[in-house]
């Protein structure tokens, strides 16, 4: 069995992957974007693909280079290195809550953040 962290009901993908990159070090891989997968989103079987298109070649480079905070608010928190809520996403879907913006790569609009909407 293993001993990775579930993630909570609703939890977005990024949110899971910020509160468990605190409380563990990243291997250099994205086991953590695998586990989410594998429980909640296991259709989504091109993320991998998709995030390392975004730079995203670890766990914790999907932080850094996939996304950002949506917010001045989420960005002080995350400077300041305290909790954020997740706002909840629908089950199986692998994109972010609103306190996030994903990275659109270059089939996705041109490199820019965006919100889901756009």
């Amino acid at each position: 069995m293993t001993d990775l962290p579930t993630p909570v009901d609703h939890e977005c993908l990024i949110c899971f992957l910020y509160r468990v990159g605190s409380d563990h070090p990243c291997k250099q891989s994205l086991r953590f974007l695998k586990h989410y997968r594998d429980l909640v989103a296991p259709r989504a079987t091109a993320l991998e693909r998709k995030v390392q298109l975004l730079g995203g070649y670890c766990d914790c480079e999907v932080l850094m280079n996939a996304v950002r905070p949506a917010s001045a608010e989420t960005a002080r928190l995350l400077d300041a290195g305290k909790d954020i809520v997740c706002h909840g996403v629908r089950r199986g879907s692998i994109q972010p809550c609103d306190q996030w913006l994903m990275r659109r790569g270059v089939q996705w609009g041109g490199g820019q953040f965006r919100r889901k909407s756009a």
